[in-house]
C-alpha cells in the first residue's frame, strides 16, 4: 500500500471513529437528559422560574374564583368559640356554610374529616348519650344542599357513618393531594369524568363548571396565604349577626366555591410551588378583623385546594410541554454536546457547558411564558453529558498520536506542523506548495572574533541566551523558525501557518529583535554584540524536503536566495535591517525608508532594490547608513573589511 493510500485508509478510520465518538455521546445524553427529567432538583429550578415570572408580569386583576374559610387560632382563641372544642365545631360550621350559600356561593367544600359524631358520644359513668341531636343542624345542612357540598376523606380517615350518609355517595371525596420526588405539590391530574372523580379537586371543579381534560400545573402570581380570597370562621360568624354583614359576605361568596379548611401552624401543610413567589394582595381583597394566617415556608393544604380548584377557572395554569418537544431539545443538546466536545479545545468546554445551561433555562422560560412546563435542567444536562463523554474521548483517543507527535517533535517541528500531521495520522507529502511568504536572516555580529577569544562553553551560552530571546519574539509575531545555521537564524512568516499582514509582522518582528540588544549584552557580558537582519518577500516552495528516513520541513526558491544575499548589503551598509522592495511596497506609511542599494545579484535577470528604515536604531555606528558606490550590475562584496564611503541616501516613504 502505498504512501496516499495509507493516508486515505487512516482518514477514513478517523472519521468512522469520530462518528462512533458522537453517537455515543448523543446516547449517553439522550439517557441522562430523560433520566434528568423528573429529577429533584428540576422541580426547584420550575419552582425559580415561576418566581421570575411572577416578578416580570403584574398580578391577575380577575376576582379569584375560590375562596377560603379558615379554622385559625383567631376562631380558636375567641370568646364566641373557645368553649367548643374542635370536634363540636360541626354547628359552626352548619351555620357559616348556610350564610354563605345565602350570600351566593355556588358550592362550598368541607377540608375536614368529620370521624366522630357528637351524636354518638356517651358519658362514661352512665352511658347517657348526652349529646344527642348536637350534629342534627350539621346533618341538615349537608342533606339540604346534596350536589353543592363535599366532604372530605383521606386514606386513613373517613368521615363518621351519618356524616357520609347525610352528604350521599356523591359528597365525600379524598383531598389527598400528590407530591413531585421531592416533596412539593405542584401538579394535579384530574380523573375523567368529574362528576364522578373521587377527588375532592374534580369535584369541585365539576360543581364550578370547569372544563379540564389534561393534568395542569397552577400558576400563582403570590404566596397563597396572602393572595387566595380569606375570611377567618369568626368573621364568618360575626358578620352574619352584623348590620351590613350580609352585604359583605355577599361581595365575599357570590359566584365563588368556598373551602373551609384549617389554617393552623403545622396543621396540614405542604410545601408548594408557590414558596419563592412574593407576598401580595390582589387589588379588592382584604382580610377580616380577624387578620390573615402568617406566610410560613409551607403551604396550608386548603389553600393548595383552592388554587388548584381555582386556576383552570381563570386561565392560570400550564400543562407538560409535549413529550416529541421535550425529546426534540434532548437530542439537539446531546448533539451540540457531542460536536463541542470532539472539537473544541478543552478550555473552552466550561464555558459551552455555561453556555447549554443559560440556553436550556431560557427556553424553559421562554416555553413557561407560552404555556408548557419544560423540564429545564434535562437538556442542559443531555448536553453536558454529551460533551463529557465525547471530551473523554477527545482526549484519551482522538489528542493521543497528537500528543505522541509533540512529545517527540514539539523542539523540531512548528506547532501547526505537528497538528496537520496528527489530523491526517501521517507524515505530510514531501515536495509541498508555492506560496507568497517572509524571508528573515537574523545574524549575530562579529560572530568569528567572538569564537576566537571565548572558551566553547560561553561561546555556546552567548549563542543559546541570543538564539533564545530571538525565537521568543518570532513566535510572538506568528513567524515560523525554519533553522539554525551556526551564528544565524532563518525564519519565514506565512508558512506553514497563515499569517496576515507578514511584511509589517516581520518588520516588526525586526525592531523587537534590535530593541533587545542592550538587554541581551547585559546577560551575555558582551558589549560589543550586534546583530544584522535582511528580509525579503516573494514566492517559495513551502513543505517536507528529503526521504522517507530523513527530511525536514523547510522553504526552498530564490526568494530565500535573494534575502540571505541582501545580508552583505546590510553589513556593508553599517545597518541593522535591511529589507527588498517587495517587503517595503506592503510597510504601512507610519514607517518612513532610505534607499541602501539598487542593482542585480548575481544569477538574477531582474532588479534588487534593498531599503532600511529611517530609524537611528538601525543604524550600527549612529552617523547613518552607508550607501555602496558600485555599479549597478555589480553584487557588493559579501565578505568586504572595507568600511564603504559615505553618501546622503534618499528617503522612501
Amino acid at each position: 500500500m502505498n504512501e496516499a493510500a495509507r493516508a486515505a485508509t487512516a482518514a477514513r478510520e478517523r472519521r468512522r471513529l469520530k462518528a462512533a465518538v458522537i453517537v455515543i455521546a448523543v446516547i449517553a445524553g439522550l439517557l441522562a437528559g430523560v433520566g434528568a427529567t423528573r429529577a429533584l432538583w428540576e422541580g426547584w429550578v420550575s419552582d425559580r422560574l415561576l418566581q421570575v415570572r411572577a416578578l416580570v408580569t403584574d398580578l391577575p386583576q380577575d376576582r379569584f374564583p375560590v375562596a377560603v374559610v379558615g379554622l385559625d387560632q383567631a376562631s380558636l382563641t375567641s370568646k364566641r368559640l373557645e368553649a367548643i372544642p374542635r370536634v363540636f365545631m360541626s354547628q359552626a360550621f352548619a351555620k357559616a356554610g348556610t350564610a354563605l350559600f345565602d350570600a351566593g356561593a355556588t358550592a362550598i367544600g368541607l377540608d375536614f374529616v368529620f370521624a366522630f359524631s357528637a351524636d354518638a358520644f356517651a358519658d362514661p359513668q352512665t352511658g347517657e348519650a348526652r349529646l344527642k341531636g348536637y350534629d342534627r343542624q350539621f346533618l341538615r345542612f349537608l342533606y339540604e344542599n346534596r350536589g353543592r357540598v363535599v366532604v372530605a376523606r383521606t386514606s386513613t380517615g373517613i368521615p363518621h357513618r351519618s356524616i357520609s350518609a347525610a352528604a350521599g355517595s356523591d359528597g365525600v371525596r379524598s383531598t389527598e393531594i400528590l407530591t413531585d420526588n421531592d416533596g412539593v405539590v405542584r401538579r394535579h391530574r384530574p380523573q375523567l369524568p368529574l362528576e364522578t372523580s373521587p377527588a375532592f379537586v374534580d369535584a369541585m371543579l365539576g360543581h364550578a363548571g370547569a372544563v379540564v381534560d389534561r393534568p395542569y400545573v397552577a400558576v400563582p402570581g403570590a404566596r397563597l396565604a396572602t393572595s387566595v380570597p380569606y375570611l377567618s370562621l369568626l368573621d364568618v360568624l360575626d358578620l352574619m349577626d352584623a348590620p351590613d354583614g350580609a352585604e359583605k359576605l355577599k361581595q365575599f361568596a357570590e359566584g365563588r366555591v368556598i373551602l373551609f379548611g384549617s389554617t393552623l401552624p403545622n396543621e396540614d401543610e405542604h410545601l408548594y410551588l408557590d414558596r419563592f413567589l412574593p407576598r401580595e394582595t390582589p387589588v379588592g381583597e382584604s382580610a377580616g378583623p380577624a387578620g390573615r394566617p402568617p406566610v410560613r415556608t409551607a403551604t396550608s393544604g386548603v389553600f393548595i385546594l383552592a388554587d388548584l380548584i381555582g386556576s383552570p377557572l381563570v386561565a392560570r395554569t400550564v400543562t407538560e410541554a409535549p413529550l416529541p418537544l421535550v425529546g426534540a431539545l434532548i437530542f439537539v443538546f446531546a448533539l451540540v454536546g457531542a460536536f463541542a466536545g470532539l472539537n473544541l479545545p478543552l478550555p473552552s468546554l466550561p464555558l459551552v457547558v455555561a453556555g447549554l445551561v443559560l440556553a436550556g433555562i431560557g427556553l424553559a422560560f421562554a416555553v413557561l411564558m407560552s404555556g408548557w412546563l419544560l423540564p429545564a435542567g434535562a437538556p442542559p444536562t443531555a448536553g453536558f453529558i454529551a460533551l463529557m463523554v465525547a471530551g473523554v474521548a477527545q482526549v484519551a483517543v482522538l489528542k493521543r498520536r497528537e500528543r505522541e507527535l509533540v512529545r517527540l517533535f514539539g523542539h523540531y517541528l512548528s506547532p501547526q506542523v505537528i497538528r496537520a500531521m496528527a489530523e491526517e495520522e501521517r507524515l505530510s507529502d514531501l515536495g509541498g506548495e508555492t506560496r507568497k511568504v517572509v524571508i528573515g536572516f537574523i545574524d549575530i555580529v562579529g560572530f568569528t572574533r567572538m569564537s576566537e577569544r571565548l572558551p566553547d562553553r560561553e561561546v555556546v551560552k552567548v549563542v543559546n541566551t541570543v538564539f533564545d530571546a530571538i525565537g521568543t519574539e518570532i513566535t510572538r509575531s506568528e513567524g515560523y523558525i525554519d533553522k539554525y545555521i551556526g551564528d544565524a537564524v532563518m525564519a519565514v512568516w506565512n508558512a506553514p501557518n497563515d499569517v496576515a499582514d507578514p511584511e509589517a509582522r516581520a518588520v516588526a518582528c525586526a525592531l523587537a529583535v534590535v530593541d533587545l540588544l542592550p538587554e541581551l549584552r547585559r546577560r551575555t557580558g558582551q558589549p560589543e554584540l550586534d546583530l544584522r537582519i535582511a528580509l525579503n518577500a516573494g514566492p517559495a516552495l513551502v513543505g517536507d524536503i528529503g526521504g522517507e528516513t530523513r527530511r525536514s520541513f523547510t522553504v526552498m526558491g530564490t526568494t530565500v536566495n535573494t534575502a540571505s544575499r541582501i545580508e552583505s548589503i546590510a553589513k556593508d551598509a553599517a545597518v541593522r535591517l535591511a529589507f527588498t522592495g517587495p517587503v517595503g511596497d506592503a510597510l504601512p506609511a507610519r514607517w518612513p525608508q532610505r534607499l541602501l542599494w539598487r542593482g542585480q545579484l548575481r544569477g538574477l535577470m531582474t532588479e534588487t532594490v534593498v531599503l532600511t528604515l529611517d530609524d537611528a536604531r538601525l543604524w550600527m555606528d549612529g552617523e547613518g547608513p552607508a550607501l555602496m558606490l558600485v555599479p549597478e550590475e555589480a553584487e557588493p562584496a559579501a565578505s568586504s573589511d572595507a568600511t564603504p564611503s559615505r553618501q546622503t541616501a534618499t528617503s522612501r516613504t
